[in-house]
């Protein structure tokens, strides 16, 4: 679902189709927020499910880059040969070797620290895990499973108290149970721990 078809469902929650009261940009707000709120909260439970690689490039005679945006928690370095380049922290650095090729780094903020300082341009793959991009637009589509999308549009109209008293328990019961499963899918395909049963039953033993 966009963006777009999740406000509409939202309206519908809300039983708002004018937009007099609640404009399009103020819901879009909300649900880019529950969106925020739900991604951090999966990114907890499970960090690989946002993982990810992009190409880090040193600066010749520069001793610092700055981590990928995104960047939540780096796992490793890999250098073009394949190589795992070696993590090592700061203050172990070998700080009177002359500017090469990196052997080790540290992350100190949201930079990495060479060592040695790189004496040209190095390009290596980064591995970590990272937030989704923000919802911005209208044909913008979340990064969560294709039948959780509509969980966005119960989150605002639950966590917001614009639903009617009436409809609040049904509307609040079905958030809960989109999210208990949405949650559950996930752990699933990052730990592959699937609900089994644990023996076959037998008439025979009553």
């Amino acid at each position: 679902m966009t963006v777009a078809s999740i406000r509409s469902l939202l309206r519908i929650l809300i039983d708002q189709p004018s937009r007099a009261i609640w404009s399009d940009a103020n819901l879009n707000t909300l649900i880019f927020s529950e969106y925020r709120d739900i991604c951090n909260e999966i990114a907890s439970r499970w960090p690989k499910y946002y993982i990810t690689s992009s190409s880090v490039a040193t600066t010749a005679n520069t001793a610092t880059t700055a981590l990928p945006t995104s960047c939540t928690y780096f796992n490793k370095l890999v250098d073009s040969e394949g190589c795992v380049l070696a993590y090592l922290p700061s203050s172990q650095f070998d700080h009177t070797a002359a500017n090469s090729k990196p052997l080790r780094y540290d992350i100190v903020g949201r930079n990495f620290w060479w060592n040695p300082t790189p004496d040209a341009i190095y390009t290596f793959t980064g591995y970590y895990n990272a937030m989704p991009t923000d919802l911005s637009g209208e044909t913008d589509v979340p990064s969560l499973p294709p039948n959780f999308h509509d969980i966005l549009a119960y989150a605002v109209a639950v966590n917001s108290k614009m639903v009617k008293d009436e409809d609040a328990r049904d509307i609040y019961s079905k958030y809960a149970r989109k999210k208990e499963m949405l949650l559950h899918q996930i752990g699933i395909t990052q730990t592959n721990n699937a609900r089994r049963v644990s023996r076959v039953y037998d008439a025979s033993e009553e």
